[in-house]
């Protein structure tokens, strides 16, 4: 197999208290930050808006928010979807529509991202055939000199279908051959309209309520997890080694959650996932060392628990290094390239494999040997009464 680092002989266990005192302050600083700051929660859980959006041409993705942040629209995510050829964008804003005027807030983040030109076209009366509706297209239509109400009609209603169909019309020309459609229409087309550089696919709007739901079921998931994680090593191994392991679960989900708050990343879904993530990884990394301890004890059971554990990490110490690199490796390259709607994902798998991988070596391994020790004083000294 292959190995980078070979035959080391690490005395781990003797420095186990200085790894618990340092983790143990990391922790109360931790908990501390999320005690002032708390987290920067997401859309999902504080209620908001979400919109994809459609574009003629490609976007300027800095350009969209910076112009719904000079809207006063907040702090907004936004990203690409599907392939870039598709131009499309969807918009996460921390911004509520209040009862019954969730039109009003659609206009003010339409009207932040439409263009100078856009703007100048509205305003001298012209109509924006991506925004304009089946209805107001007919009224239009009907003030044609050469089409009749009819005509007029069944104009609007070929358009709106091929809108509805495209998501957005890109050019005067898509519309030629629409049923309908005359050399004089398409002159009054041009005249009275224009084509916006997008059109708004979707919307919907997440209440307050629903995001206390999602926020609570999202704690449970995470609880739960931790859970199965000790019944789980406590049937493979031993309720001691379960409890050694949720000891490092913790510790790993404390102090990367203290340093999400401090660099202020932003709570939602896709986040806790990423910390579901983080959980299963860690013990993963702690199982494997587990099981070189419980086979050392089999092979050594005449040794001191202290050496066969250093013994068991210093086995398993180049298959950790390697993996948790690799996956370290690959996790900042999400941070750094993923682009700004993956980056508190990346965020949160970036610190937690250092952290889990510290704490599958110094955390979970000294906790189960302290534990241990203190079982057998008990018993040591419990004998020394009796007899």
């Amino acid at each position: 197999m292959f190995q980078i680092l070979k035959q080391t002989n690490i005395d781990f266990m003797s420095r186990r208290k200085v790894y618990l005192a340092f983790s143990g302050l990391l922790m109360i600083i931790s908990l501390a930050m999320l005690g002032v700051k708390w987290l920067n929660m997401g859309i999902e859980f504080t209620g908001g808006t979400e919109m994809q959006v459609k574009y003629v041409a490609s976007p300027d993705l800095s350009d969209i928010r910076t112009a719904l942040k000079g809207a006063g629209l907040g702090n907004p995510v936004v990203t690409t979807i599907g392939d870039t050829d598709l131009h499309e964008v969807y918009i996460r804003l921390g911004v509520k529509a209040e009862d019954g005027k969730e039109g009003d807030l659609t206009s003010r983040v339409m009207g932040a991202l439409h263009t100078t030109a856009d703007k100048a076209n509205h305003d001298s009366g012209m109509v924006n055939l991506n925004e304009t509706n089946q209805e107001a297209l007919q009224l239009k239509l009907r003030a044609a000199p050469l089409l009749t109400d009819d005509e007029a009609d069944a104009l609007a209603a070929s358009i709106s279908v091929y809108r509805r169909e495209n998501a957005v019309i890109g050019s005067y020309e898509e519309l030629d051959g629409l049923a309908g459609m005359t050399p004089g229409a398409m002159e009054y087309l041009r005249n009275q309209m224009f084509i916006g550089q997008f059109a708004l696919r979707s919307q919907s709007f997440i209440g307050p309520a629903i995001g206390a739901e999602l926020l609570e079921k999202a704690m449970w998931a995470v609880l739960g997890s931790l859970a199965g994680v000790l019944l789980y090593i406590g049937i493979r191994f031993q309720f001691q080694w379960g409890v050694a392991a949720l000891a490092a679960l913790f510790h790993d989900t404390v102090i990367t959650l203290g340093l999400f708050s401090l660099f202020n990343q932003q709570m939602s879904l896709p986040v806790v996932a990423a910390f579901l993530t983080l959980i299963g990884y860690s013990v993963n990394d702690t199982v494997v060392v587990f099981d070189r301890i419980r086979e050392n004890l089999r092979l050594r059971g005449n040794q001191k628990l202290v050496d066969v554990v250093n013994k068991s990490l210093n086995q398993t110490l180049s298959r950790t290094v390697i993996t948790s690199g690799s996956t370290w490796f690959v996790v900042v390259g999400l941070w750094i390239l993923g682009g700004e709607a993956l980056r508190p994902f990346a965020f949160v798998l970036t610190i937690g494999v250092i952290v889990g991988t510290y704490s599958s070596i110094c955390i979970a391994s000294p906790v189960l040997v302290m534990w241990r020790e203190a079982i057998l004083r008990k018993k040591v000294g419990g004998g020394a009464r009796n007899s």
